[in-house]
This record gives structure tokens, sequence and C-alpha cells, in this order.
């Protein structure tokens, strides 16, 4: 039996009573990577680690070491609560998608049918520096693929930055951990203001999209995101622990979340007094959620089984399908990435076991990451409190598990 950091029978009430088995994984890889964590913790480079490996059905590795707080010395448990930042998109693109399901829009509908501030949309020419309309609509599946031109603000040419400095649309200090001071109604206005960085469907640009497609879910629904999203994804899978805020009956499970400084860890939000106990203003579906390792690998295991858990379909089979199709095969580039999530090949098993699969996966600033292997009913969920993010860690322990599986 893998040794585990937290008790046993807590480890199985948290898991829905599954047994923890080994046999489909190799013994030898799941003690490596838990050797990795350790080493990591022990020489003072992570504050504390949980992570999940669940094949066919069944959780095969269940680890949790370290902390939650560096100060206080509080130890990371099997449910506690921590920031997922941008691993909250893959929850509300399919959180979209149930109203897909209910025809409420589709892919290649303009997002101005529904808001109409993105009628005429600007593009900024980093060349000439001037600002000229778009070439075309935005559409429903740029905001699910990142193709929209927006970005976060961050980078880019210095004009741009400005014009989403004047519109509030930035995150704050501590090291950009609090979103923008608005309601994402708001942002959706603020943002059909800002010219994009280039015309719609260009390329891949990184940004608030999943943000957009979130006030795009309260039109749709005619609910708060918060509301439809708990009705429709988080109560069907129980999904209690996750949320835009983190109630005061369970801030004492909230994890404070580290940086570094001089190379050393400390905290850069401490659990006790962050502002994610009361929640922000701005319900962020492409960064604002917070959840547990439990709740997270149960939203992970339900795309595995292709949109069911536990009997009860959230999903019809062919919209996983979709979701889980590249929508990138006309943009220039070699990457990949479906409705919310990253596609890729990995390796499974290794010598004469080794065959290639296909991955869908996400990250969040946080140094959260996910993993899932439809093909093979796999699963690997890793969380860390530390930003700005690092997944050099995570990096290197999911390949570790795909070359165990048998």
């Amino acid at each position: 039996m893998i040794r585990h950091h937290s008790c046993l029978a807590t480890i199985l009430i948290l898991l829905h009573s599954t047994a923890l088995v080994g046999q489909d994984i190799s013994r030898k890889a799941l003690e490596e990577v838990r050797a990795k964590v350790h080493t990591q913790i022990e020489n003072g480079n992570v504050a504390g680690a949980a992570h999940i490996v669940s094949h066919q059905g069944q959780i095969v590795y269940f680890e949790v070491a370290g902390v939650s707080d560096i100060e206080d010395k509080t130890p990371l448990k099997p449910n506690t609560i921590m920031r997922v930042y941008s691993m909250s998109k893959p929850i509300t693109s399919v959180t979209a998608m149930t109203l897909y399901e209910q025809g409420k829009f589709q892919l290649d509908d303009p997002v101005a049918k529904f808001i109409a501030a993105f009628s005429k949309t600007t593009v900024f020419d980093a060349d000439t520096e001037k600002i000229a309309l778009a070439n075309r609509p935005i559409t429903i599946r740029d905001v699910f693929r990142h193709t929209t031109g927006y970005s976060y603000g961050r980078g880019g040419h210095p004009k741009i930055r400005e014009h989403y400095k004047r519109e509030g649309m930035q995150y704050h200090p501590p090291h950009g951990m609090m979103p923008p001071k608005m309601t994402i109604a708001d942002a959706a206005e603020a943002l059909a203001r800002i010219p994009a960085y280039h015309h719609p469907g260009e390329r891949f640009t990184y940004g608030y999209n999943t943000d957009l497609l979130g006030r795009l879910i309260e039109v749709w629904s005619g609910q708060t995101l918060d509301a439809y999203l708990q009705q429709s994804v988080l109560k069907p899978l129980g999904m209690n622990d996750t949320g835009f805020s983190v109630p005061a009956a369970k801030r004492n499970r909230f994890a404070s979340c580290h940086s570094l400084e001089d190379g050393k860890l400390v905290v850069a939000d401490k659990a006790i007094g962050s502002p994610f106990g009361e929640g922000f203003e701005f319900l962020s579906g492409g960064g604002g959620l917070v959840s547990t390792m439990r709740d997270y690998a149960t939203f992970c295991q339900m795309l595995a089984n292709r949109g069911v858990f536990q009997g009860n379909r959230l999903l019809k089979e062919s919209t996983v399908q979709l979701i889980f199709t590249n929508q990138l095969a006309a943009v220039p580039g070699d990457f990949k990435f479906g409705l919310g999530f990253a596609i890729a090949e990995v390796t499974l098993g290794a010598g004469d076991t080794a065959r290639k699969a296909t991955q869908y996966s996400w990250g969040g600033y946080a140094s959260t990451d996910f993993r899932i292997v439809p093909e093979a009913g796999l699963v690997q969920v890793f969380m860390r409190q530390l930003v700005p993010s690092s997944h050099a860690l995570a990096d290197e322990l999911f390949p570790i598990v795909y070359a165990g599986v048998k």
C-alpha cells in the first residue's frame, strides 16, 4: 500500500469510499513521484503539495504532504481549499456547453448577438499604431478558443496596455492575484472598448476570453454566473467546496498562498483575512474559483467518463467530443486547444508497452495542474499554492505516472 501523509480513512471518505489500489500503475512510479514531492518540501522549495491519480475510475494514489501556510505550519490536508485560478476556465467552458445543449447559442454566433457592445470591435496595428475595425465579428468559438485578440493587458504594445489600464481591466497586487474591481457585465462592456491585438481568429492570445464567456453564460441563462454554475455543474457533481469565495464555516480549511523572495518561500496572501474569504465583485470564470483536490478530481473524472459521473450524465458524449476537438486547426502554429482545454499527445507505458494517447489539460496561476487521458481512463490533479506560477514539479511528476501505466 502506498504510504500517505494523511489518515487513510479521511481520504477514503473524501473520495467516495473508493479503494486505493495500485495494480494498474506500477508501485515504483507512484513511490517515485511521492519521493520527489517530499524531497522538494524537505528542501524548502515547496510548502505543501497534493497529487491524485485516478485510473479506470479508481483512485490509485492520493498524496498530501507539507503545510498550507509556511508561517504557522498548518498541515496541508486532503480537504484543504485552494485557489485554482485558470483551472476555472475548463469548468466555465463545460458550464457554457450545458447551455449549448439547450440551444442557447451556436459556436459561430457573433458575440454581438448577445452583447451589443461587440458589434463594432476594433484592432490595434502595432506597425502603424493605428486602430481599425475588425475584419469580421468575434464569435463564440473565438471566445472559447482564445482567438478574440484580447489579452490580460500585461504584455504587448504599451499603447494597448494603456487601454486596459484606463478601463480598469487589470489584476491587482499582491502579485496580480486580485481581479478587476467591477462586475463581469461591466467588464464585458469595457473589453469591447479595448482594441484587440489582432483580428478575430488570427492566433491564440491568452486573456479575458473566459471571463467574457462567464458573462455570456449570465446572458444565456438569465442567472448570475455563480448561481448557474452551482445549478448546472457543481451541485450535480457534488463539488461542494468549489466556488468564487470561501464561506466563513470553511475558512479554517483555506490555504495561504506563497511566493518566493530571495529564493525563500513567504506568504503572499494569508488564508486568514484573504479577500477570497468574502469573494469579489468580479465573478471570474477565467480565474476566480477555489476548489479542493476531491472536487477537481471529480470534475476531471466526469470528463474522462465522457460526460458521466456515478451514473449521472452531465453532458452528452458528443458534446464532450466537441470540447475535446482541436479548434485551432486553421490558426498558425502547432498548439492545439479545444473548447477550454489544451490538447497534446503523450506516451503511456514504457519499453515494449509504450503507446501514444491524447491528453487534455490546463493549469492555474497558483501552480495547480490537471491532466485527463480519457482513452486510458486516467486522471491526474496536482495542487500547491505558489505565485507566480511554477509548473516544473507537476511537469516532472505527470510523465512518471504515465510511464508507470501498465
